[in-house]
């Protein structure tokens, strides 16, 4: 079987040709495309098509994870992508425009649709705990905003992408308190995405230069992408620069055990987004699990939690395809 899917962002869209094989999905043709440089969703695959699928390979389905929400409305799903002046999508109108079943998915659920195609490679395991194999599922992962998404067990796996992200920033301690009032005082509020993110390492980074005159941290904060330019500096052992990885991961640490004890997924907790596989040296680190596990008096409760940190370099590419597979090839209603 032969699916053509595609990660949808703000700036640029990876797109492949994915068939299933005995030893998990193989990807070809991968391409970047700039998807601002596109009027619509129909007109960046129509492009694709038409420049990089290859002949006589017909497409089985199409899946396509989106940087956005997607929801049913009246019977069918539609999506509209959050930082493009893309119009509404809709699943079937765009399956019969592309000549292909069609499955739209917001690029979390995707991450969370991967879990069950994920090799033991594909993750690194920060806490063992006690699997429940029949238990809840929990991805969070961090990059230039913040999701989740709660995902239950196999077979069926049911995803249920969250906004808690956007959910008040709760500070662990006074360092914290006095940082979420800085954000606040230029934000008008503080998020857990206002720190937890590119764009909050960024924060932190200004928050502690400002009471120390780095100047590393300044000129890192001028950089184009300053989270990669400070990431950059702690590899190199800049002082300075290893605070904000520690003070981040600390704080991940400690909103992601706030987000643990809401859900309990018993099944895993995995972190995601485009910054741990990155500063994997970081969350290794042993005040990540202190920050995780400091819920008195629930400490030995989040210990029993399997944590892993997922670093297949595409999961929202992975996770499309395994929607779209399933939509053709669903789970039996007993599954």
């Amino acid at each position: 079987m032969n699916f053509l899917v595609a990660d949808i962002g703000g700036t640029k869209t990876l797109l492949a040709l994915a068939h299933p094989g005995p030893e998990g999905w193989h990807f070809e043709h991968k391409t970047r495309l700039p998807s601002g440089e596109f009027p619509s969703a129909g007109d960046l695959i129509r492009h694709w098509l038409q420049t990089e699928k290859p002949e006589g390979r017909p497409l089985d389905g199409i899946g396509l994870a989106l940087a956005g929400p997607v929801k049913s409305v009246d019977g069918s799903v539609r999506a509209k992508a959050t930082n493009l002046d893309w119009p509404v999508m809709d699943e079937e109108e765009l399956g019969r425009e592309l000549g292909a079943p069609t499955v739209l998915i917001n690029d979390f659920a995707a991450i969370g649709a991967s879990l069950d195609a994920l090799g033991p490679e594909d993750t690194v395991t920060l806490q063992c705990g006690a699997k429940e194999p029949a238990g809840l599922r929990l991805v969070v992962g961090a990059g230039t905003g913040l999701g989740t998404c709660a995902v239950g067990p196999p077979p069926r796996s049911r995803l249920f992408a969250g906004e808690g992200g956007h959910a008040d920033f709760a500070p662990a301690d006074d360092w914290q308190a006095a940082l979420a009032e800085w954000v606040r005082g230029q934000e008008g509020r503080c998020s857990r995405e206002h720190l937890l993110s590119g764009p909050g390492i960024a924060r932190i980074a200004a928050y502690l230069q400002q009471q120390s005159s780095d100047t590393g941290l300044a000129q890192a904060l001028r950089d184009a992408d300053p989270a990669a330019a400070i990431g950059e500096l702690a590899e190199q052992g800049h002082a300075g620069a290893l605070q904000v990885a520690e003070r981040f991961v600390s704080i991940y640490g400690g909103q992601l055990g706030d987000l643990a004890l809401s859900a309990l997924p018993r099944g895993g907790v995995f972190i995601a987004g485009g910054i741990a596989p990155r500063w994997l040296q970081h969350f290794q680190t042993p005040g990540f699990l202190r920050s995780f596990r400091n819920k008195a008096p629930m400490q030995k409760l989040l210990e029993e939690l399997p944590l892993h940190l997922i670093v297949h370099s595409e999961p929202g590419l992975l996770g499309a395809a395994v929607a779209v597979h399933r939509a053709v090839e669903p789970v039996g209603e007993n599954a």
